[in-house]
């Protein structure tokens, strides 16, 4: 299982100047906890370095009852939310937008 939703990350990252549009989608990959994101769709990037982006993130990367939880309360758009904002460790902030979903793979 999965939890998608869409993103928006502030890039805080000076290396990321140089890279064109698919070093910064390998950016966005690494840029989550244990190589987690498992798809990157819609992908746009503004002009004040910010990256919108869906992303599918897995979670067997997770505690088992991290993992049960959230697969347990699947409507739980608060938590869907905390858990992509949590496996963020890249240099700038991510925001979930609008409402992620659990998905089967």
């Amino acid at each position: 299982m999965f939890v998608e939703g869409e993103v928006e990350i502030k890039v805080k990252d000076r290396a990321t100047a140089v890279l064109d549009e698919h070093g910064l989608k390998l950016w966005v990959q690494r840029a989550f906890k244990d190589m987690c994101c498992y798809r990157i769709s819609s992908f746009k990037q503004g002009a004040d370095k910010a990256i919108r982006a869906v992303v599918a993130l897995k979670l067997d990367v997770l505690p088992q009852n991290e993992r049960t939880l959230i697969e347990t309360h699947p409507n739980d758009v608060g938590l869907l939310r905390s858990f992509i904002e949590k496996m963020f460790t890249g240099k700038g902030t991510c925001r979930a937008v609008g409402d992620p979903k659990l998905r089967e793979n």
